[in-house]
């Protein structure tokens, strides 16, 4: 009410005024002063849109109030922060002259540049609002359609705001120049929205010739631009990006609330499904409306649909509308760099986009800028780089792409499978470079670490292309995922990453069979079978230990079939089969003695130990554990020494020692902690736990054992039960439980 009382104390003002004029006008007789009735003109313009705003505040439209926004019927949802953006944009007290909203196709541009628009009504923020597009996008049953209208130049925009305007003189004017000059005049003491949408479709000199129209918009009028190119001098610029999950999923709620069949998909869908078809569609309105369109309209599940969404060639009227006409705009640079970019799962840095596709940095930072340009790339802080869901799926479908298979939006499109490839190798090389099995490697560890989700990716994207499991497609892909496996192993077991190196170790077993390199093959199925044996998972790992023994006996040498014969040696000790377990163990300890191999002797000896320690032989246990300490600090291992002053710590324990055993598990720490061994650090952990329990320090034990539970619930360990039970007596000491 205090803002219809204020407008109306305005509006009062105005018409006094005007009525002075008014009479001023008549005192002239017929020689009025040009000066005079300028200023007449522009205050009936005044008066008109106050009184048009007033009414808009009492809840009444006006005829005389030019309105032409479209019904927006769909669901709107989020989007707070953009809006509240945009309405600061369009007040008065901003000197711009608007707001330009750009991103990706698909991201609601439209659909919140009318949610704005409403919303400045509602306000009464303007005399007249006008809308313009140069497209129309709708979803049918069919899926995505689009309409390029006329509206090709900003003298086809400039009629079409007239038109709203109900200035018919300057609808008929010729000359296209006059045609801008007398919109601007008849802006002129108005409040007027214009809204200029899907400005991308225009030419590079048009949408200049449009910036440079807003840029002399009189004040008070605003304009909102949206295009999937950036514009917008002199204005709040928003790039439009991706709902969030919850906004997705409210999204999804709201359109089933339309479909009843919908809805019943919904219900019945598994929640880390809806949050697979978040993230294969970047959070992008369009694409989630496509995809429950497909639900809806044509009978699919939504797993069904989703997939359809993951393949860009089988549907291509979503990513035809969606990238084919900038992708046809792109010079073969720029093409390399998004083939690049594929392959960056993380956002990228100029110089390693530089550093993979070997083309000079100035001309990477021409390409990303004509990219960012035309939204389909993502300029980060930081100056890092990188691709939306769905740009990377269109993009990997354009450079797959062969002669014999083309769709629609892709025909023409080629982007560079050589370039895909240099990058393959040039994460390779750099997992080379900070991986490997040297016992100094834990030192670059952090660097696998910051990049491991490109690696990851990396691999996916190798053992694809490799066509593992199955025929061989590609024997360079199937052979740098196994150079990349080898490089990471330590890496993955030091840090935890079991699971992944379980995956990773079955793709290097298939692809080294696959390239007949056998023990490659072999090195693949050991290094699963190690992460089963540490799980205690013992069977499985007894089936890759048949499959080790054949790989080897075909490729390997005699070392190899050392290795072979270990696994067998520990999966006979944890089916505690003592005298088997001591038997291989001894054979492969001669082997290893005999090939001079110090650090897989000392392996041997430590393997003896444990099985000595678990029958009770505490001297014997005690001999191998320090003749295979003494030669891994001889050799400088600092994991192994760590692994074996852990197993000195337990056999003291086992002696009743504790105090004997807190040195060997204060040693076995910081030497697990220096490396980043994560199961060494819960041993020690829990070996402390264990002497502070003894010594009744209960309330010091429990943190101690409990972290150590909690790396080993992750990891899966073979002694998490072990693990819970500390923890539970701890607790009940200290009066938790």
């Amino acid at each position: 009410m205090d803002n219809q009382e204020a407008l109306q104390r305005t509006l009062n003002r105005a018409r006094r005024a005007l009525q002075i004029l008014e009479e001023e006008k008549a005192s002239y007789g017929i020689r009025i002063p040009p000066d005079l009735v300028i200023e007449l003109e522009e205050k009936q313009k005044e008066v008109t849109s106050l009184e048009a705003r007033l009414s808009q505040l009492q809840g009444k439209r006006p005829e005389s109030l030019p309105d032409n926004l479209p019904r927006y019927n769909n669901v709107f949802v989020g989007r707070k922060q953009e809006i509240a953006r945009c309405m600061d944009a369009l007040s008065p007290e901003e000197r711009g002259w608007g707001v330009a909203i750009d991103g990706i196709g698909g991201m609601g541009k439209t659909a919140l540049a009318l949610e704005v628009a409403h919303l400045a009504r509602k306000q009464a923020l303007f005399d007249a609002y006008l809308f313009v597009s140069a497209k129309t996008t709708w979803l049918s049953t069919e899926g995505v359609r689009q309409e390029t209208l006329a509206l090709s130049s900003l003298d086809s925009f400039c009629r079409e705001f007239a038109k709203g305007l109900g200035q018919a003189d300057i609808v008929k004017m010729t000359d296209a120049t006059e045609r801008r000059r007398a919109l601007l005049d008849a802006l002129r003491g108005r409040r007027t929205l214009l809204i200029w949408d899907n400005l991308e479709t225009l030419n590079a000199e048009e949408r200049d010739m449009i910036a440079e129209f807003v840029r002399k918009l009189p004040t008070p009028n605003k304009a909102i631009i949206t295009s999937r190119r950036r514009t917008g001098e002199s204005a709040v610029t928003i790039r439009l990006d991706h709902l969030l999950e919850a906004e997705a999923l409210e999204l999804m709620r709201e359109k089933g609330k339309s479909h009843p069949r919908l809805a019943q998909e919904l219900n019945a869908t598994k929640p880390e499904i809806l949050t697979a078809l978040y993230q294969a569609s970047g959070g992008n309105p369009l694409a989630l409306d496509w995809t429950l369109g497909q639900v809806a309209h044509k009978g699919y599940s939504i797993s069904v649909a989703l997939k359809r969404l993951r393949d860009a060639a089988k549907s291509e009227d979503l990513y035809g509308f969606l990238f084919a006409d900038a992708a046809k705009t792109l010079s073969e640079k720029d093409r390399t760099v998004l083939s690049a970019l594929v392959v960056f799962l993380t956002p990228a840095k100029t110089a390693a986009l530089a550093d993979a596709t070997d083309i000079v940095i100035t001309e990477i930072q021409v390409s990303l800028e004509r990219l960012v340009t035309l939204s389909l790339v993502n300029d980060l802080d930081g100056e890092r780089f990188g691709l939306h869901p769905l740009t990377r799926t269109y993009v990997r479908a354009a450079v797959d792409e062969t002669d014999t298979v083309v769709t629609a939006p892709l025909s023409g499109i080629r982007f560079d499978s050589a370039a895909q490839g240099k990058v393959l190798r040039y994460w390779v090389d750099f997992a080379q470079k900070y991986g490997g099995d040297d016992k100094d490697a834990y030192k670059t560890h952090d660097k696998l670490e910051a990049e491991w989700q490109n690696l990851e990716g990396v691999a996916t994207t190798l053992r694809e292309m490799a066509g593992i499991p199955g025929e061989l497609k590609d024997r360079e892909a199937a052979q740098m995922l196994i150079d990349l496996e080898n490089a990471l192993f330590n890496f993955l077991l030091f840090r935890g990453y079991w699971d992944e190196q379980v995956r990773l170790g079955e793709w290097v077993y298939q692809a080294g069979k696959a390239l007949g390199r056998w023990r490659d093959a072999g090195w693949g199925a050991y290094h699963v079978a190690s992460i089963h044996y540490n799980r205690a998972e013992t069977d499985r790992a007894a089936s890759w230990a048949i499959q080790i023994a054949e790989a080897m006996e075909r490729g390997g040498s005699r070392l190899h079939k050392g290795v072979a014969i270990g696994l067998q040696g520990q999966i006979a000790q944890q089916r505690q089969d003592w005298a088997e377990a001591e038997r291989l163990h001894q054979e492969r300890l001669a082997i290893y003695q005999e090939l001079g191999e110090e650090q897989r002797e000392a392996i041997a000896l430590n393997d003896l130990g444990t099985v000595a320690l678990q029958q009770g032989h505490y001297d014997r246990a005690e001999s191998y554990y320090k003749q295979a300490l003494a030669i891994e600090e001889k050799l400088g291992n600092k994991e192994s020494q760590a692994t074996y002053c852990g197993n000195l710590g337990l056999l003291a324990l086992n002696r009743d020692r504790p105090t004997e055993a807190r040195p060997w598990y204060d040693r076995e720490l910081v030497l697990a902690e220096e490396v980043g061994r994560q199961s060494l650090v819960a041993d020690a952990q829990a070996g402390l736990a264990r002497v502070l329990e003894k010594e009744g320090r209960y309330t010091e034990a429990l943190p101690l054992a409990q972290s150590a539970l909690d790396i080993r619930e992750r990891l899966r360990h073979q002694n998490l039960d072990s693990s819970r039970q500390l923890v539970e007596r701890l607790r009940r000491e200290v009066g938790m439980e």
